[in-house]
């Protein structure tokens, strides 16, 4: 990507917009390049200090000075937003990405004309340390252009993946909210280690610890992972009670189910 021309901007500046301000700094990008807008002055003269980058209380400066414009607003005023600003955004200049959750290009659309170059991407919470994954999906006049510079923005904090749109519910169910699962995970495991004598902070990072080990092991295997699982299960042993356990409670069962109730929801607040 050709970062001579490129000016991203951010209109709202909250924790997701945090996280890509300072992957892509990190990742190279001169501070100067990046403009961000908010209406608490404090938070932007955090960001001023922090990162060295240009802010200002106007959205209208935003679409003034970027071609790359990152909509890190709340879902629900998103089309008051647009609408304020329709008048200034041209696809000739703007491509406009959106990380506002639940809102569909079309919606991004209709204030904006037919012809607004748009991606839509929802990026996970692990991003704000460089280890989210990203879904993204563009509409038909989006470029290929726009398409490497999106990547661009996005790999700074997170592996990514290109879905159609129909495809963003169940990833916002299974992944967007996937952080969450895991440390529902983690607080159980917690509650279980409760009589275990050992240090209570220690005993967290240890579980912890369990758990990134084994996510990598399960990414550098070659085998399945109901293969591992069985590497690890002794018939008779510890860990097939377990797992008795968890099949007796169809622990598999409730979480396809929890999925899919999930990617339910999203649709309803999706208005779809």
């Amino acid at each position: 990507m050709n970062n001579e021309d490129t000016v991203i901007g951010f209109i709202g500046a909250g924790n997701m917009a945090t996280a890509l301000i300072s992957g892509l700094i990190i990742g190279g990008l001169d501070p100067k390049k990046i403009i961000a807008s908010s209406p608490e002055e404090e938070h932007l003269e955090l960001l001023s200090k922090e990162f060295g980058i240009r802010t200002s209380e106007d959205n209208k400066e935003i679409i003034e000075i970027s071609n790359t414009v990152i909509l890190a607003v709340k879902p629900n005023i998103i089309r008051s937003v647009l609408t304020q600003l329709s008048d200034l955004i041209s696809p000739q200049k703007h491509l406009i990405i959106s990380i506002a959750a639940g809102v569909m290009i079309q919606d991004i659309q209709e204030p904006l004309g037919p012809n607004q170059r748009i991606v839509r991407a929802m990026p996970n919470t692990p991003a704000s340390i460089q280890r989210g994954v990203t879904a993204l999906c563009q509409n038909d006049c989006s470029t290929l252009a726009d398409k490497e510079l999106t990547e661009y923005v996005f790999k700074s904090v997170s592996s990514i993946c290109w879905l159609k749109e129909s495809s963003l519910d169940l990833y916002t169910a299974l992944i967007g909210s996937g952080p969450a699962y895991i440390f529902y995970i983690i607080e159980a495991l917690l509650e279980a280690s409760k009589d275990l004598d050992y240090d209570k902070n220690e005993l967290k990072d240890l579980i912890i610890e369990m758990i990134v080990g084994s996510a990598e092991l399960a990414k550098q295997s070659s085998d399945a992972p109901h293969i591992l699982r069985k590497k690890v299960t002794s018939p008779g042993g510890v860990t097939e009670k377990a797992l008795e356990v968890f099949k007796k409670n169809k622990i598999k069962d409730s979480i396809v189910d929890a999925i899919n109730q999930a990617k339910e929801r999203s649709i309803d607040l999706g208005g779809k």
